[in-house]
This record gives structure tokens, C-alpha cells and sequence, in this order.
């Protein structure tokens, strides 16, 4: 099993934790995020997929997916699952398919849909106390 904390202070700092998850993406191709609401999950992603090349990266929570072309041969997906309701919905929007893809797939608020989760993901848990966010990367 591997796991890896990291505690930061300030945004400049997240370069670490996406350059390690980076390389975690050339073995691993779904990441689980948790945290708070305003934790740092979306910020922390964004920090990832423009080591890929993405520039335009923003929150999926209104559109739930957000897909982007990086530079290297494979789709970056992410996945915002805070607004989904129930299981009808995963199955409705295409996330069993992008869950099942060899493509890059980040998750927010992966406990809504824990039943469609393979159990050989990234998990990335944010803390967040006072002035210090806490992250522990696992596998």
C-alpha cells in the first residue's frame, strides 16, 4: 500500500502534491478527491491537468463533467458529483463509462457514487486545519 502526507500553507505549495500525483497518473488513471466545501480539491486538480497541458480548467459543478484535451494521447476527465441525486444519474450522464475508461478521471466528492467505484484508485483526502491544509495521497 502507498501512502504519502503532505501539509501545506499556501497555494504556491501545491505544486508538490500535483507534481507527485502526476506521477502517480503514469500507473493510476482514477483519482478520488475529499475534502471540504472551498478545501482546495478543485484548485489542487487544475494544478495537475496543466502539468498536461490544460489551461482552461475550471470547476464541473453545474455541468458535473468537464472534459479536456492535454498533450499528451489521452482524455483528462473531471468529474464534480456534489449535485448528483441518485444512482439513475450516473448511469444517465455517462459516468460508468468514464469510470471504466483508460483515460484520466479526477473525482470530487466521490462518496456519492461509491457503489461504481473499483477499489484500485488514488485517493487524495484534504484537511484543512486553521492555516494548514493536510492532504494524504493513498492507494
Amino acid at each position: 500500500m502507498y501512502s504519502k502526507s503532505f501539509a501545506i500553507k499556501n497555494i504556491s505549495e501545491i505544486k508538490i502534491i500535483s507534481d507527485e500525483l502526476v506521477r502517480l497518473s503514469e500507473s493510476n488513471n482514477l483519482f478520488l478527491f475529499e475534502g471540504e466545501m472551498g478545501s482546495g480539491k478543485t484548485t489542487l486538480i487544475k494544478s495537475v491537468v496543466s502539468s498536461f497541458g490544460v489551461k482552461d480548467a475550471n470547476s464541473p459543478t453545474y455541468s458535473i463533467i468537464n472534459t479536456y484535451s492535454g498533450n499528451k494521447s489521452r482524455l483528462i476527465y473531471h468529474v464534480d458529483c456534489f449535485r448528483i441525486e441518485n444512482q439513475n444519474e450516473v448511469e444517465n450522464i455517462g459516468l460508468l463509462e468514464i469510470i471504466n475508461d483508460e483515460n484520466l478521471c479526477f473525482i470530487e466528492w466521490p462518496k456519492k457514487i461509491n457503489n461504481f467505484l473499483p477499489t484500485n484508485c488514488v485517493k487524495v483526502n484534504i484537511k484543512v486545519e486553521q492555516e494548514l491544509r493536510k492532504i494524504i495521497v493513498s492507494i
